[in-house]
């Protein structure tokens, strides 16, 4: 099977699919790492987002820690917070837009909580209301700002999630912080409630208490998860003046027993002391949150920092491995191309020239080997190896194809001459017989010696055969045109049984002068052919007919014939384009037939008999034929003819109705010349000249004639032909009867004389 055709994978494509699985593996690796990348960056993002949420929040719930203060105090009976309540209504206001513009955008979960919690600010403004007309009860007011702010200050924003330590603990220290300043927001709004009334209302001493332990608990744990600065900042709000009088407020309502007096508790000096230490509180709360925002935004620049790097990584890395594969490719694949694609100039044109140089071997030189193959120099060793191979194995093929050209040369320089000399000796040897055919007058030995030059002429035309073969020109050359039917009686003065062929329907017509020679060689080794594969009872017919593209000569054998197979490989012997030296030699009369054939431009074909047997179609082609000669040279033919009178065969005329003879010319079976597919068939043979001829010859070429028809039935065409048959055989029987009789009377005379 050709290699050519099979469907085999590259090695540039298996180096490809090695190269990316390998790259598919790698990216499946930096995929997974870039997304942890990408993960961390984007929580470090949504950290420092969710630190400035939690600060502005942190600004909305001290605004309204401050409004809960006030709006107590004032349903509680301390009229002096009615010139501060629109101020600070306005400021909790503002703090609300400040958080709405924080949360614009965003529709993560911690903003989705915030917006959810916001919604308790809607009874905000029933609230206000019911403080403004003097129908608000201090104990829902506390509630209600208490509850509001503690929903709030406790929402999880994803800060106690982070990875980071340090975010971790200042947000920890922010919210122990939120909780100390709301605690004390608590105490600040519970006392200014209930002072105008000189005692803490119901169960607000109890309560506030509570909320003064959680104070006292938060600022406890403050420092577990603050930092020493931080520590220091809410030390340093812890211990002024304002903070240190609070303080001694808070002592007087706790020893107080649930007794508030105004004079021991002024609500103004309560209001501005608790207000102010809460303001300080407030502002450790902002550095508190600004630390956080910048932790979260250098863990935000940090991550982008890291996925940046792991990016140009991940690009380096790919683009190393790409140059690596491209340098693979052009190290081994690429110069591996180059080196098939010189193969195949190698062995589709270089080195078949050169071989056809050394065949030819004309111009005296000894021919110049194929050039080695050329690389480039980034190929591999290992291809470069491969070049050397395949130059040692184009050098020894050329070396081969040398010693063949010089061993076919020398075998078709022995034919030639031992055709030359073959021809010489029975040119002289014919030359001798004639000259004793001419000196002796006895029939007898007239007779023998027309026999001797029968078997002559045919040694004659075998050593022309092998001067054909040979591709020598023919040594007997003849300028005037010759009738068809001469050049057939030509041919059968070269072949043996030439007695078993009956010539039938030959048209009239000439044939070119320079020609004529190849053509009866050609002819007689056809009709050699049929009367060798042919029942020694059986005649080979001849019919000749005239063709739009030329003249038309079947040779039909009634032999055994051959089979579809044999018939195709005969066939691509007769058309010359075989070497006689790779096939048997009883095959060589074929190529005999196909060099004359291919020299003359004549088409021959072998088929199928109609009945049984072969016939062969020669198509004499249109520029081979001309018009009669005229004058002297016309008169006689030189061209041998049979020797002896009862020898002639006289052509049969057939009737103008009768179908020309259909066959496919004998050969001998088998042969390895045909064209064959890749499976070994015999390709289907072309339709030829030949083919259209026949088509041609079975229409009629001329109207029938307007007489009386002359049809007989099979049976009466046998009857006639073996009446011919045995009166052919009768007129050979009395010419041996005459010669008997001239022998006695030869006798006889001798006698006389002597």
């Amino acid at each position: 099977m050709d290699v050519t055709t099979k469907a085999t994978t590259s090695i540039r494509t298996r180096l490809l699919r090695i190269l990316i699985l390998a790259l598919a593996v790698l990216l499946a690796l930096l995929g997974i790492a870039a997304a942890d990348q990408i993960s961390a960056y984007r929580n470090a993002s949504a950290t420092a987002d969710n630190a400035r949420l939690e600060i502005t929040l942190q600004g909305l719930v001290h605004e309204l820690q401050k409004e809960r203060g006030l709006t107590t105090g004032y349903v509680g009976g301390v009229r002096q917070f009615s010139a501060k309540l629109p101020t600070q209504r306005k400021a909790t206001d503002a703090a609300r837009e400040q958080l709405d513009v924080a949360l614009k955008g965003r529709e993560d979960s911690a903003a989705g909580s915030v917006r959810e919690s916001l919604g308790r600010l809607d009874g905000l403004a029933g609230i206000r209301k019911d403080a403004d007309d003097g129908t608000g009860v201090v104990k829902d007011t506390f509630d209600y700002f208490t509850t509001t702010i503690t929903v709030l200050d406790r929402l999880d924003l994803g800060l106690e999630d982070v990875h980071d330590g340090n975010l971790r603990d200042a947000y920890q220290a922010l919210q122990v912080l939120g909780n100390a300043k709301e605690f004390t927001g608590e105490e600040r709004a519970i006392v200014l409630g209930s002072v105008r009334a000189g005692k803490f209302r119901g169960t607000d001493y109890s309560r506030f208490m509570e909320i003064r332990a959680g104070r006292l608990a938060a600022l406890d744990a403050f420092p577990r998860s603050a930092t020493a600065v931080q520590e220091r900042r809410l030390n340093t709000a812890l211990t002024t003046p304002d903070a240190e009088r609070a303080l001694a407020y808070e002592s007087k309502a706790v020893h107080g027993t649930g007794k508030l007096r105004s004079s021991a508790i002024p609500p103004m000096a309560w209001w501005d002391a608790m207000t102010s230490t809460i303001n300080g509180m407030r502002n450790v709360q902002i550095s508190l949150g600004t630390d956080v925002e910048n932790r979260a935004a250098q863990l935000e620049s940090s991550a982008q920092r890291d996925l940046l790097l792991f990016l140009l990584l991940a690009l380096g890395t790919v683009a190393a491995l790409a140059a690596l594969a491209l340098d693979c490719v052009r190290s081994v694949s690429t110069p591996l191309v180059e080196l098939a694609q010189q193969a195949r100039q190698v062995a589709g044109t270089r080195l078949p020239q050169a071989v056809a140089a050394v065949q030819d071997g004309s111009s005296g030189r000894a021919p110049e080997p194929p050039a080695p193959l050329v690389l480039a120099e980034r190929a591999g060793s290992e291809v470069r190896e491969v070049a050397e191979a395949f130059d040692r194995v184009q050098r020894s093929a050329f070396d081969l194809a040398t010693e063949q050209a010089v061993l076919r040369r020398n075998a078709t320089d022995s034919l030639v001459s031992l055709g030359r000399r073959n021809q010489n000796l029975v040119r002289r040897q014919i030359s001798f017989i004639n000259k004793l055919e001419h000196e002796d007058a006895d029939p007898a030995t007239l007779a023998n010696l027309f026999e001797l030059d029968h078997l002559a002429t045919r040694m004659r035309r075998n050593a022309e055969s092998l001067l054909v073969l040979a591709g020598e020109s023919s040594p007997r050359p003849w300028s005037t045109p010759l009738a068809v039917n001469d050049v057939l009686r030509a041919a059968l003065s070269e072949v043996e049984e030439y007695r078993r062929v009956t010539l039938r329907r030959i048209e009239p017509a000439f044939v070119t002068g320079s020609v004529v020679v190849e053509i009866a060689h050609l002819l007689a080794e056809l009709v050699e052919n049929a009367l060798s594969f042919s029942p020694p009872d059986s005649d080979v017919e001849i019919e000749g007919r005239r063709t739009s593209a030329g003249y038309l000569v079947a040779i039909v054998d009634h032999g055994f014939g051959m089979d579809n197979q044999a018939l195709a490989e005969a066939n691509v012997r007769l058309s010359g384009t075989a070497s006689f030296m790779a096939e048997p030699t009883r095959f060589l009369g074929h190529f005999v037939v196909g060099a004359l054939a291919r020299k003359c431009g004549i088409e021959v074909r072998l088929g199928e008999a109609p009945a049984a047997g072969v016939v062969a179609r020669v198509l004499i082609p249109a520029g081979l034929l001309t018009e009669a000669p005229q004058g002297k040279a016309a008169d006689k033919p030189v061209l041998p003819a049979p020797r002896n009178e009862e020898d002639a065969v006289e052509p049969v005329t057939v009737t103008a109705g009768s179908k020309p003879v259909e066959s496919k010319a004998s050969g001998a079976k088998g042969g390895t010349s045909a064209s064959r597919t890749r499976n070994g068939l015999v390709k289907r043979p072309q339709r030829s000249a030949i083919s259209e001829a026949v088509t041609e010859t079975d229409r009629p070429s001329r109207p029938a004639p307007t007489g009386p028809t002359n049809d007989r039935s099979p049976e009466e065409v046998s009857g006639m032909l073996s009446t011919l048959r045995s009166a052919h055989m009768r007129g050979g029987i009395s010419v041996e009867k005459e010669r008997e009789k001239a022998k006695k009377s030869a006798g006889h005379s001798e006698g006389d004389a002597k």
